[in-house]
């Protein structure tokens, strides 16, 4: 199990730079923004500008998630405390839901009322920073998330891919009122700024949802499990195969069908060998393994999810 506490200790680390750089990252952008949106009056900078606020607040949740999540397991939490990035996952579509409410009311009032811009070589500017910002931020991201798998960490680089888009769609309508007079287009920007808010609402969700409501794990995890327990040459069948998710940690529960006539300890070893198969795919896993005489299985009351394996 050493192996196990390296794999999601380096991950935690992984998380917790991407959140602090995130929160970094926000603070930049929102000063730069709020200036940019005073100035200028545009609706496409200040659908950015509450893009960043959000983003702020759904980095520092995400910042308390992984600090939580990484806390070993006590007394009260005895299963640890890995739920905690999803619990503030959700928070952050909450809070993006509100945001993207926001932003759609302030552009749909500018497109019925348009009005210049003020101030449009500074907003170009700012928008450009916000871009290079936000590429270096998402790249950092993505490789932190590939080391920890932290659903914190994808959903605050949701966030974040959401902004490259609108801040680009921002900087192409500003330069548009500004040198062609399409004032209106302003407004559009602030329109699809809000619709990439409320899908990053909904992506999010339908990450976190299924991990608080302790869905199994997709059909082919489910399949690879049965895989590697069936390929040890002394079990003989399984059954009982619960598995759910956790933050990054992968619950999975099963019983192994062995020979009645074997001892103890031969139990136990072929049990020990087939936990080590099973990590090597899925590592950092909490596994339970009970052992059954094969022919024998106790009646449990929870249905059984089905393989093709």
């Amino acid at each position: 199990m050493h192996g196990s506490f390296d794999h999601h200790e380096t991950g935690s680390k992984w998380a917790l730079a991407a959140t602090v750089l995130s929160i970094g990252v926000a603070l930049v952008l929102i000063a730069t923004k709020l200036i940019a949106w005073q100035l200028s009056g545009s609706t496409a900078i200040l659908g950015s500008l509450a893009d960043s606020a959000l983003d702020l607040i759904g980095s520092g949740l995400a910042f308390i998630g992984v600090r939580w999540a990484a806390e070993p397991a006590d007394a009260e939490h005895r299963f640890g405390h890995h739920k905690a990035e999803a619990i503030t996952g959700l928070a952050q579509a909450i809070l993006i839901t509100g945001s993207a409410l926001f932003v759609l009311n302030e552009s749909i009032m500018r497109l019925v009322t348009p009005a210049p811009l003020a101030a449009g070589n500074l907003a170009i500017w700012v928008m450009l920073l916000s871009l290079v910002l936000s590429t270096g931020l998402v790249a950092f991201q993505t490789y932190a998330l590939r080391q920890s798998g932290s659903i914190a960490v994808e959903g605050d680089r949701a966030h974040y891919t959401g902004d490259l888009i609108a801040n680009a769609g921002a900087l192409l309508a500003i330069f548009l009122s500004l040198h062609f007079g399409w004032l209106r287009a302003d407004a559009i920007a602030g329109i699809l700024a809000a619709v990439f808010l409320g899908w990053s609402a909904l992506s999010i969700s339908r990450r976190v949802l299924p991990q608080l409501m302790d869905e199994e794990l997709s059909t082919p995890e489910r399949e690879r499990i049965s895989q590697i327990v069936m390929a040890d040459g002394d079990v003989l069948g399984f059954h009982h195969l619960r598995t759910r998710r956790a933050g990054r940690r992968i619950y999975i529960q099963l019983h192994l069908e062995l020979r009645p006539d074997i001892q103890l300890r031969h139990a136990h070893e072929i049990s020990e060998r087939v936990e080590a198969q099973l990590h090597g795919t899925f590592p950092g896993a909490d596994i339970l393994l009970h052992q059954d005489p094969h022919g024998e299985a106790d009646d449990h009351d929870a249905p059984e999810i089905p393989t093709t394996a």
